[in-house]
């Protein structure tokens, strides 16, 4: 699997079920009941983090810690070399008498490049997996699944009983029911 995770695109998708709700509480009992009923769901969109959605849907751990961790350890790497370069090989400058080698004094800035080059590395990590970069068109289902609404997508196919399906939807209390084929939403 590539760095962009071809799975999280929804414009090569044939056809889609869709249920909108307004109360989280309810997404969650219909997301558990779509997992029990062997249902693949697609993807669960909120505006907003709905603990316990990632267990109940079986989402791996994000890489995003691991590469945390790399892009910190490049800041400081890069930082210790910088100051020992400069300060030992380059100009070595005995000031107020301390040690020429490590100083405590290059504590601070070995600090502020670990935490410079984490945040911009997890930035851009963070926008690049997730196809958030300029100039790519965002693929919402509902305009609304940024504001207040939640959104269930389940890709239908081989051995997905559509009936089914929207009953388990209708019966946790989706407030709308739509189905997306080839870029065409109809509300059912």
């Amino acid at each position: 699997m590539g760095i962009i995770d071809k799975n999280l695109s929804l414009r090569d998708r044939n056809k889609m079920l869709l249920g909108i709700w307004e109360n989280e509480d309810k997404l969650v009992e219909a997301t558990s009941e779509l997992v029990h009923a062997r249902v693949k769901i697609q993807d669960v969109y909120t505006p907003y983090p709905v603990h316990g959605l990632e267990r109940i849907m079986g989402v791996r751990r994000s890489w995003l810690s691991i590469v945390a961790f790399l892009c910190g350890m490049t800041g400081f790497s890069l930082a210790f070399w910088m100051i020992y370069y400069m300060y030992v090989q380059d100009w070595p400058i005995d000031v107020g008498n301390k040690p020429v080698r490590f100083s405590p004094s290059w504590v601070p800035v070995l600090f502020e490049a670990t935490v410079l080059c984490t945040a911009f590395g997890m930035a851009f990590f963070f926008f690049f997996r997730n196809r958030m970069i300029w100039g790519i068109k965002p693929e919402l289902l509902d305009d609304r699944q940024t504001d207040d609404r939640m959104v269930i997508a389940v890709e239908t196919g081989e051995g997905v009983d559509e009936k089914k399906v929207l009953k388990i939807m209708k019966d946790h209390g989706a407030v709308e029911l739509r189905e997306k084929t080839g870029g065409v939403q109809t509300t059912i």
